[in-house]
């Protein structure tokens, strides 16, 4: 059968993440966004747009061009290629600002160091058939190499191959992986919080609180893996930041007392722990782990947990946070 047109995008890429993790991920990220773009290059109105997105003050210039010529030349050919360089803007605000200078009718972001899986695509675009649906997620999981990034493909947030049923229904998106309506997000913009990555939880949930639940679909078909965290030390700051994060979601969440959220700092860590010993005990076949390595993986995920109980328990003490601002609408950018 005859697959169905297809319409016109605008990629975003941010390029924060490509500073930290392994060339050879940026070029696997690259590769697969050629492959999946040349598949789909007979069904489209027009060439997409790509923006890689990066804080000059952070990333010499002529770095992302110089990645992309050697690695993945072919993406000039297949899309409208720009690199976008911008002023201290960080993770969401480079999508932010990518968005405001889309002009196309839906965008799509994908991570700098997210490889797109066969089909990514058109799995993602096809739920805006529906005119109800203003956004679309993704399924990202973590890759794995080694013996440390398949203990924390197991101990962290993303999930596991085969959890198709259990994707769909998680009330969550990725930003790395995820399409939305361009007009819809320049009127529902990430917002800015006191929080490192926590902007997609309380966007989706302003999003679904103001225009229902069927604004927003999460699709398995839609694959795109993770490059894994580079190393113990970018994981104690990761665990770090993720403890002072997740106290932010317990004051606007559950309570905004100092001392309940120090309670809830150790129910937290708790539910975390289980959560993780039963995916490295029960489902590290899933990742290649051998038996014997598992033990050791319980041990990673004591560390990194009590590293972030430890940020959450010094954030509850010493944070106070400011409610939650509504959406303010961005104002486009020429482009």
């Amino acid at each position: 059968m005859e697959k169905a047109a297809l319409p016109a995008i605008t990629l975003l890429i941010e390029w924060e993440n490509a500073i930290d993790v392994a060339d050879d991920w940026t070029r696997k990220a690259m590769d697969g966004l050629a492959r999946e773009l040349r598949s789909v290059a007979n069904r489209m109105p027009q060439k997409p747009r790509i923006m890689y997105l990066y804080n000059r003050n952070a990333v010499p210039a002529g770095t992302v061009e110089k990645v992309v010529d050697s690695e993945a030349p072919e993406l000039r050919e297949l899309a409208d290629l720009e690199i976008v360089p911008t002023d201290d803007l960080t993770y969401y605000k480079l999508k932010n600002y990518g968005i405001a200078r889309t002009r196309t009718p839906l965008a799509v972001m994908i991570d700098s160091d997210a490889i797109p899986q066969p089909g990514w695509l058109d799995a993602l675009l096809e739920p805006f058939s529906n005119p109800e649906v203003m956004a679309v997620g993704g399924f990202t999981r973590l890759g794995h190499e080694d013996f440390l990034s398949r203990a924390m493909a197991l101990t962290l947030i993303f999930d596991l191959e085969g959890d198709r049923e259990k994707t769909e229904k998680r009330n969550s998106i990725h930003v790395n992986n995820c399409a939305v309506r361009t007009d819809f997000f320049r009127a529902h913009p990430f917002p800015d919080l006191q929080a490192f990555k926590k902007q997609c939880v309380f966007w989706l949930r302003g999003v679904k609180k103001e225009m229902g639940s069927s604004v927003y679909v999460r699709t398995a078909d839609a694959k795109a893996i993770h490059a894994p965290h580079p190393g113990i030390r970018f994981l104690a700051w990761r665990a770090w930041t993720a403890g002072y994060d997740s106290d932010f979601v317990t004051n606007h969440t559950r309570t905004k007392s100092h001392l309940g959220r120090f309670g809830y700092a150790f129910v937290h860590f708790a539910k975390k722990m289980v959560r993780a010993g039963k995916r490295i005990i029960v489902r590290g076949d899933t990742v290649g782990m051998p038996w014997y390595e598992r033990p050791f993986a319980l041990l990673v995920a004591l560390g990194y947990f009590t590293v972030l109980l430890a940020g959450q328990v010094t954030s509850s003490l010493s944070r106070n946070f400011d409610p939650l601002p509504p959406f303010r609408p961005m104002e486009p950018v020429t482009a």
